[in-house]
């Protein structure tokens, strides 16, 4: 053991500097990607529209944080779900997941997303607020936010993929806990954006919602098909390289894994 003795170190010894984990760089890594799905994420053309309507209506502070709320909610309880839904599934039918029958179906849904990313956008914010006109209470606002999100999770893409990031890493209950509620803020920050700038500005920014409101329609519901197409590119080529594109390719991955999503499960 080496002592010091009035500043001065016994010859031959060294003092070692702290052992950093490994799984810290790792989990410093993972940060920018994971937050980066939540920035995208927080594009909710709906939440945006709903919000922009309800700042027109009487206590809007109460009214879009009874809204904002449920949404909150909802989509926190989601995710809890999602991660240990998928940490249970993965262990139990992992194996099977990397089947010939398990790869044609994900060549199927992914060349269906490729397809929809194609879809026509349409200028419609007329649900949304009609949603919310009926809507007369604070609790009815709550569970209108917190329904909402239920029925809007097909769109919800990156929060599948930053759940899916979150059960590959396997980080302890309160670390991924901690993450998802940090996920979830960011989620609803653009509505709450939009409130400051109603109670700062006043009715300096009345004249900017409509505009607001209008490029919210048509660019909010691009970013969506821009994911979703995404995603189905991804799909697809993680299902062309389990089958060797059919034959026209030969793709030689780590540790005999078959396709990129195999190669990550071993790595896990």
């Amino acid at each position: 053991m080496c002592v010091l003795f009035r500043g001065l170190r016994r010859r031959g010894c060294r003092l070692r500097p702290p052992e950093i984990p490994k799984e810290v760089p790792a989990a410093v890594s993972v940060l920018p990607p994971f937050f980066g799905l939540a920035l995208v994420d927080s594009i909710n053309p709906s939440a945006l529209l709903v919000t922009l309507y309800l700042l027109r209506r009487p206590m809007p502070v109460r009214t879009v944080a009874a809204y904002m709320s449920g949404v909150f909610a909802s989509y926190l309880t989601i995710g809890i779900l999602l991660v240990l839904g998928l940490d249970a599934l993965l262990d139990r039918f992992g194996d099977a997941l990397w089947s010939p029958g398990a790869y044609a179906v994900q060549l199927v849904i992914g060349a269906a997303m490729l397809v929809y990313s194609y879809k026509p956008v349409r200028s419609d914010a007329a649900p949304a607020e009609r949603r919310a006109a009926g809507a007369a209470t604070m609790a009815g606002l709550f569970a209108l936010g917190a329904a909402v999100t239920v029925v809007e999770l097909t769109t919800a893409l990156p929060y599948l993929a930053a759940t899916g990031l979150l059960t590959y890493l396997q980080w302890p209950a309160a670390q991924w806990l901690a993450a998802l509620v940090a996920y979830n803020l960011v989620f609803v920050a653009p509505p709450f954006a939009l409130l400051g700038l109603h109670l700062v500005l006043g009715r300096r920014f009345e004249g900017r919602m409509e505009s607001i409101r209008k490029k919210l329609e048509r660019t909010g519901q691009e970013a969506v098909l821009w994911i979703i197409g995404i995603v189905g590119f991804y799909l697809v080529l993680d299902a062309l390289i389990y089958f060797d594109f059919f034959g026209l390719a030969e793709v030689t991955l780590a540790d005999g894994a078959r396709s990129p999503s195999e190669l990550m499960w071993r790595e896990r």
